[in-house]
C-alpha cells in the first residue's frame, strides 16, 4: 500500500470540480454554482442595506444569455449573464446586485416611462452608482460602472438636463456595465436605431413579455407586488437620509425647496389654462387687458375681472414626491406668471395637512415644504371642502395616494408630474406635467 491514501469510491469530487465525459465542465452544475453565487450575494446586500431585504427576498433571479451583462425588470425578475457573474468579485457583485434592487426601490421603470425612458435610466444609472459608492466606501464604480461624482446630491431630472446640455462631450459608456466609453449623445443617438428595451439595465414590460411569454399575464401583479415591497423598504429607508419612498405615516420633516423654473412649457399649461377659464369666477374684460400673450404682436386680449379669486392648490408631499416637488413648484409659479394669478393658498398634504397658507408666486423660490411621509390627500381635500368659497382646486400628486371615494364640492384638476397609468380617479380631470403632452 505504501501508506499512500486513496478517496473512498463514495466520495464525489467537489461540484465545481466535475466534469463530463468531454472533460469540460458540468452545464448544469455551473449554472447552480453561479446561481448559488448570486443568492448568497443578495442576501450579503441586506446587511449594509437593510431596508432592501424584503426585495431582496423577492426577486426571482434567472441566467440568461440575452442580456448582456444584468438587469432587472419591474415584476422582480431579474437576469443575470452567467459569464458577467462569473467575472465580478464578491465585493463587486455585491454592488451591482445591491444597484439593480435600488432600481426597483426607487421605481425607476413607473418614472422613466415614455420616450426618454433611456435618459431616465441612465440619470437613476448614475444616482445609485455613486450613492452605493458613498455607502460601501467604494474608491471605484466596479465593473466599468456608469460614474458621476456628487450625483446622489441631484434629481435625476437635472441630470437628463445636464446630459441634454452636454451630451456632447459628457463621458459615458455604451451600457451600465462594462460598457466601451463613449458619449451621453453617442449613447442616446444609438439608442433610437435599437429596438425598444434593448439598452439599460430598467427592462421595460414589453421585453419582458417578448422574452417570456409563458407568463406575461403573470406580470402586473407581480410588479404591483414589487412596488409594495418599495414602498414599505423606502420607509425603512428614510433614516439613511438617501432613499424616500411613499409610506403610511405622516412625515415628520422639513426643508426649503428652491422651484425649479422653465421645466414644464405647453402644450401642459394650455390644458390647465382651458380648465381654469371653465372654473374660474369673473367674466372676460378689455377693461382687464390680459397678461397673457401680449408681448407677441399689436393684438390685445381681453383679461379676467376678478372676484378675490385665487388659486388653490394642493401638494402631495409624501416621500415618493421629493424629486417632483420642486418642479412642480416651478410649474405652478410659472403658470401663475402666465395666467395673471397674484395669490396661491397652498396646501401641503402628506397624511396630514402640514401646511395651508396664501401666498405669492414669487414666495415660491424658496420655500419650505414639510412632510415627506405617507400618501393620503383625503385631509386636504376635506379641508377645501368645508370652504365654501373653493370653487375648484388643482391636486398636484404622483397618482400614489388615498382620497376621497366621493366627489369633493369643487372642480378638481389632478396635475400628474408623469403619467400613471393606474391613476384613474371617479372624478375630476387627470393631466400630465410632461413637455410634449396633448392638452
Amino acid at each position: 500500500m505504501g501508506g499512500a491514501w486513496r478517496r473512498p469510491r463514495h466520495v464525489r469530487p467537489p461540484a465545481q470540480g466535475r466534469r463530463g465525459m468531454s472533460g469540460s465542465p458540468d452545464p448544469a452544475i455551473a449554472a447552480r454554482a453561479i446561481r448559488a453565487r448570486l443568492m448568497n450575494g443578495l442576501r450579503l446586500v441586506t446587511a449594509p442595506f437593510p431596508h432592501l431585504a424584503g426585495l431582496a427576498a423577492a426577486v426571482r433571479v434567472e441566467l440568461d444569455e440575452r442580456v448582456p451583462t444584468m438587469g432587472v425588470f419591474a415584476s422582480g425578475r431579474l437576469l443575470a449573464n452567467p459569464g458577467f457573474t462569473a467575472r465580478l468579485s464578491g465585493d463587486d457583485l455585491v454592488f451591482v446586485l445591491a444597484h439593480e434592487l435600488l432600481h426597483l426601490a426607487l421605481r425607476t421603470h413607473e418614472r422613466a416611462r415614455g420616450s426618454a425612458a433611456l435618459e431616465f435610466n441612465y440619470a437613476h444609472d448614475y444616482i445609485i452608482n455613486d450613492m452605493l459608492r458613498h455607502a460601501l466606501g467604494r474608491a471605484t464604480i466596479p465593473a466599468g460602472g456608469l460614474d458621476m461624482p456628487g450625483a446622489r446630491a441631484k434629481s435625476a431630472e437635472e441630470i437628463v438636463l445636464e446630459m441634454r446640455r452636454t451630451g456632447n462631450f459628457m463621458n459615458s459608456r455604451t451600457q451600465v456595465w462594462e460598457g466601451s466609453i463613449a458619449t451621453v449623445e453617442q449613447v442616446l443617438g444609438a439608442a433610437r436605431q435599437a429596438p425598444p428595451g434593448t439598452m439599460g439595465d430598467a427592462l421595460d414590460a414589453r421585453r419582458e413579455r417578448e422574452l417570456f411569454p409563458d407568463d406575461a399575464g403573470d406580470q402586473a401583479g407581480r410588479a404591483r407586488a414589487i412596488r409594495d415591497l418599495a414602498t414599505k423598504g423606502m420607509v425603512l429607508a428614510k433614516a439613511m437620509g438617501v432613499l424616500r419612498g411613499k409610506g403610511d405615516a405622516a412625515g415628520g420633516s422639513s426643508q426649503n425647496v428652491q422651484a425649479r423654473r422653465g421645466i414644464y412649457r405647453t402644450p401642459w399649461h394650455v390644458a390647465l389654462q382651458t380648465w381654469l377659464e371653465g372654473v374660474a369666477p369673473g367674466e372676460r374684460t378689455f377693461t382687464r387687458a390680459s397678461r397673457r400673450g401680449n408681448d407677441t404682436g399689436d393684438l390685445v386680449m381681453p383679461g379676467r375681472k376678478r372676484y378675490s379669486w385665487m388659486l388653490n392648490v394642493v401638494i402631495d408631499t409624501s416621500a415618493s414626491m421629493s424629486d417632483e416637488i420642486p418642479l412642480a413648484l416651478g410649474a405652478i409659479a410659472d403658470f401663475c406668471d402666465m395666467a395673471g394669478v397674484d395669490e396661491i393658498r397652498l396646501i401641503q398634504c402628506d397624511t396630514v395637512v402640514t401646511s395651508d397658507e396664501v401666498l405669492s408666486p414669487a414666495a415660491l423660490a424658496d420655500y419650505e415644504v414639510s412632510g415627506y411621509g405617507g400618501s393620503d390627500l383625503t385631509p386636504a381635500l376635506v379641508a377645501l371642502a368645508e370652504d365654501p368659497r373653493v370653487t375648484a382646486a388643482i391636486v398636484i400628486t404622483d397618482g400614489e395616494i388615498s382620497y376621497p371615494s366621493e366627489p369633493v364640492p369643487y372642480a378638481v384638476l389632478w396635475a400628474l408630474p408623469k403619467g400613471s397609468a393606474n391613476f384613474q380617479p371617479p372624478y375630476g380631470r387627470v393631466i400630465t406635467m410632461q413637455p410634449g403632452d396633448a392638452p
